[in-house]
C-alpha cells in the first residue's frame, strides 16, 4: 500500500506539467490509450407550464470519465520517482490506482478535452494475462462529486418578538346624539389607532 498517494500540485517536480499534460491526480502514466467523456443533462418528464423557466426543470448530473491507461515496466517515469518501490512499475501503478480509489479523496484530472475536479474512481479494471506480463493496461471510470457551497449569515441574538409592550391609556370616546353614525365610527377608529400605536 502506498502512503500519501494524493500529490501536492505545487510540488516543483510536477508543477510545470500538471496543468498541461494528461494526468490523474498528478500521476503521469506512460500512455492514455483512450478517454471517454460523458456529460448528461437530466430533463423532467412532467409537462412544463408555458412561460415557466426551463432551467428549473433540468439539471446536470455528475460528469463521468472513462480512461484506458497503460504503464510499461521498461519505460522510465515522466516524473522521477513515480511508480517506484514496488515489484515493478506496472504493479506499483495499479497499487496507486487502487489506493486512490480506497482513499475516496476527490482528485483532479486533466485530459486533452478538458479538466475535471472532484473526481472519484468508481470502477477500476485491469486484465492480467500473457500480453500484460510486463506492463499494465487498465480501464478507470471516474465520477464527479457534486459540491455545494454554503454561506453563514449572522443573526441577532435579540428575540424577534417582544413579550411585552406598552398598551398606553385607553380613553373612552363620548358619543353625542348630534353626531352621525359615520363620524362616530371615525372617532372610534381613531381611538383604536391611538390604543395600538400610541400618539
Amino acid at each position: 500500500m502506498a502512503n500519501n498517494v494524493i500529490l501536492d500540485y505545487n510540488d516543483p517536480a510536477i508543477k510545470d506539467k500538471v496543468y498541461c499534460k494528461t494526468n490523474i491526480g498528478g500521476f503521469f502514466f506512460d500512455a492514455v490509450l483512450s478517454a471517454s467523456h460523458v456529460s448528461r443533462l437530466r430533463i423532467t418528464e412532467h409537462p412544463v407550464q408555458v412561460g415557466a423557466s426551463i432551467s428549473d426543470h433540468s439539471f446536470l448530473e455528475p460528469r463521468e470519465l472513462t480512461m484506458e491507461i497503460g504503464c510499461s515496466d521498461v519505460a522510465t517515469s515522466i516524473i522521477p520517482g513515480q511508480f517506484t518501490g514496488g515489484w515493478s512499475r506496472s504493479v506499483k501503478a495499479f497499487e496507486i490506482l487502487k489506493d486512490l480509489q480506497a482513499q475516496r479523496v476527490p482528485i483532479q484530472i486533466l485530459t486533452r478535452l478538458g479538466g475535471y475536479k472532484n473526481m472519484l474512481i468508481e470502477t477500476l479494471s485491469a486484465p492480467d494475462d500473457y500480453k500484460t506480463i510486463f506492463g499494465l493496461r487498465a480501464t478507470v471510470t471516474f465520477k464527479e462529486v457534486l459540491v455545494a457551497t454554503t454561506r453563514t449569515v449572522k443573526v441577532s441574538a435579540r428575540p424577534q418578538i417582544t413579550d411585552s409592550f406598552n398598551k398606553g391609556k385607553i380613553e373612552p370616546v363620548p358619543l353625542t346624539k348630534n353626531q352621525s353614525d359615520l363620524i362616530q365610527l371615525k372617532n372610534g377608529f381613531n381611538a383604536l389607532v391611538k390604543f395600538f400605536y400610541g400618539g
